[in-house]
């Protein structure tokens, strides 16, 4: 029986929170025996995005078919941007009719068990240990995104506390940190620029503010916690090493909960309630004036240290591919170095899967679709076995989805792109390829998918240009140029084979007083006609050229002198139905003239050329003294 799958909505994988409940639900995965397919955009990235990054990172959402998965986790606190977010509860909205088992971390969702964390309760704790053992009165608070549920509680929670000991927390002093260092610095240079008395406390909504405003601090002289204390929320590695007093949230424990729950619901056994609460604990540190606790620090530390060996290593690695995966020429070399990427980043499964339309002639997505329904495999690799390029239904989401494994899989799902361009997705197994590194590992397959697009865009062009050089723009057809390019080379061909060469040569009745008559748009009109009807002579093997004006030739390998003399009937026959067929405001006609023979080494297509002339010609008389051309 196929194993079950759960699928996750989440944005920033590669964050320590997230990375903490993403270990939990692996091995919450192996325990109760379901594969994952983790599908993350890059909400928090620490640096200004553009409003077409935002909406290349949420078209994520859109690859799954959430219906064809047996359970669903989604994080709408973590989504970065208003646009994610939209997406996330967009492609939720079906769910909650479907009564599809749906597990929300820490926001309410309808239809879904939500997991929630008491952040009230230890939020309250933290405010009421400032005031009482600190003697703070006068507290700032960084909050998230205005938007977000779980910052506001944070918020609520402060101002409940310090309602106890009759306190306020002024709105003047409510600044929104984005959940970023880099709002976190803002809002810090905030209460630096109000003036005035500083706060005696700053309560931060996570570590990641709350570590930029201590540094943002030290660099005014302003000392925490002895001028001011500051806290954070999340309990991370670099917050707990440098003494900061925060929350600790059992993350990882919510991702276990959350695949019981959903194993559960899934062989029938619907929650009996559509809430659960988990609790946090506070870290009291040096930041807010108390001791650290060594019990604290000992895990703290040697993650720590290995995050900055695997940094090192990361710097070490964009450094080597950087150049080389920017300068990717086609799909087959872009193939081969992504693999060498591979191999170096130590990713034991990945696979790289694009919108065929960026290296091959194919139609591309349409604007109201984040995806083509049909996707290139460009590279793919598990456990030493690779994948060659092959294409794929989408919804598949990737072809190796479909084998069996013996082992359960967790498999990350992020968005390629360039602005508004997107390229497709890749997949990488859990690990350290989705880590700390997986901007890098983005930013890099970006760049080469960035190359091989440009590139081939660049020979389309080239392509286009060459033939727009060498065909008619009127007509569609091969022009002079075309020919005289085009005509040598299968002379010398029937030369090779000792076939018949031939060229028609075709000179347009009444041109002139078409133009005199109806004018030159019509004129125009009438050679477009002409080149039309010569179309016929394609099924024959003969290529149809637009010499300029009413003048038109035909050339190309025939059996026989006369099966090539034969074609006149071809042509005249075509012209005669669509003058019958298609009527017109008169009747197209033309002088025709053949000449075809085995080219001997002295023959060149002049002399080819000018005999057919001469037939044309000599057509032409007879037709104007009315005994018609001998050859019908």
């Amino acid at each position: 029986m196929a194993r079950k799958r759960i699928a996750v909505l989440v944005a920033s994988i590669d964050r320590e929170y997230q990375q903490d409940f993403a270990s939990g639900l692996v091995s919450a995965g192996v325990q109760y025996d379901v594969d994952i397919c983790i599908f993350n955009s890059q909400g928090h990235m620490n640096v200004a995005i553009s409003t077409s990054s935002e909406v290349g990172e949420s078209m994520i959402y859109d690859l799954p078919d959430l219906e064809e998965f047996d359970g669903i986790i989604s994080m709408p606190a973590t989504m970065g941007n208003d646009v994610a977010s939209r997406k996330v509860n967009e492609v939720l909205e079906p769910l909650r009719k479907s009564g599809k088992p749906h597990v929300s971390i820490d926001v309410p969702q309808e239809g879904a068990v939500t997991i929630l964390f008491d952040d009230a309760i230890s939020v309250g704790e933290l405010t009421e240990h400032l005031i009482s053992e600190h003697g703070a009165r006068r507290i700032a608070f960084i909050s998230g995104p205005a938007n977000s549920s779980v910052s506001l509680a944070r918020l609520e929670a402060c101002r409940e506390a310090m309602k106890l000991h009759k306190l306020e927390l002024d709105d003047r002093m409510v600044f929104d940190g984005e959940w970023t260092r880099v709002g976190g610095r803002r809002a810090a240079e905030e209460i630096l620029e109000s003036g005035g008395q500083l706060p005696d406390a700053v309560i931060c909504a996570n570590d990641d503010m709350a570590l930029s405003v201590i540094e943002c601090f030290n660099e005014h002289g302003i000392r925490v916690p002895r001028d001011v204390a500051v806290t954070g929320f999340d309990a991370l590695r670099e917050g707990v090493m440098r003494g900061l007093t925060t929350i600790c949230r059992p993350i990882d424990r919510s991702a276990r909960k959350a695949i019981e729950v959903l194993c559960k619901w899934i062989r029938g056994e619907k929650p009996e309630s559509n809430e659960i609460v988990l609790s946090t604990v506070p870290i009291y540190g040096e930041s807010c004036g108390c001791a650290m606790n060594p019990e604290n620090m000992n895990d703290k530390l040697r993650a720590l240290g290995t995050e900055r060996w695997n940094m090192e290593t990361i710097l070490t690695r964009v450094s080597m591919f950087s150049g080389t995966l920017a300068g990717v020429g086609d799909e087959q070399e872009a193939a081969q170095k992504i693999r060498e990427f591979v191999s170096s980043w130590n990713i034991r499964e990945l696979y790289l899967c694009v919108d065929p339309s960026i290296c091959r002639e194919a139609a591309a997505a349409r604007e109201d679709q984040a995806f083509p329904p049909e996707m290139l495999l460009l590279y793919g690799i598990r456990n030493g076995k690779e994948y060659k390029p092959a294409l794929f239904d989408r919804r598949d989401l990737v072809p190796a989805m479909q084998e069996m494994r013996k082992n359960t899989s967790c498999l990350v799902f992020c968005p390629l792109y360039y602005r508004n361009r997107n390229f497709g997705y890749v997949v990488m197994e859990l690990g350290s390829g989705t880590g700390a590194a997986l901007y890098s590992v983005l930013m890099l397959l970006n760049g080469a998918l960035i190359s091989l697009y440009l590139q081939t865009n660049i020979k389309r062009y080239a392509s286009t240009i060459e033939q727009m050089a060498v065909h008619d723009i009127m007509t569609g057809m091969l022009n002079r140029r075309g020919y005289m390019e085009q005509g040598p080379a299968m002379l010398e061909k029937a030369r090779e084979t000792g076939k018949v060469f031939t060229v028609i040569s075709m000179d347009m009745d009444s041109m002139k007083r078409i133009n005199d008559t109806y004018g030159h748009l019509k004129g125009d009109e009438a050679i477009c006609r002409m080149g039309k009807a010569l179309g016929v002579l394609e099924k024959h093997n003969i290529i149809p050229v637009h010499i300029s004006g009413d003048e038109f030739q035909a050339f190309g390998i025939m059996n026989s002198a006369e099966e090539a003399k034969a074609l006149v009937s071809v042509i005249r026959d075509a012209l005669d139905r669509q003058n019958r067929e298609d009527p017109w405001i008169c009747e197209i006609s033309a002088s025709i003239g053949v000449y075809a023979a085995v080219p001997g080494e002295g023959n060149g297509m002049d002399e080819y050329m000018t005999k057919a002339d001469r037939e044309m010609y000599a057509d032409k008389a007879r037709r104007k003294q009315g005994r018609g051309s001998g050859l019908r």
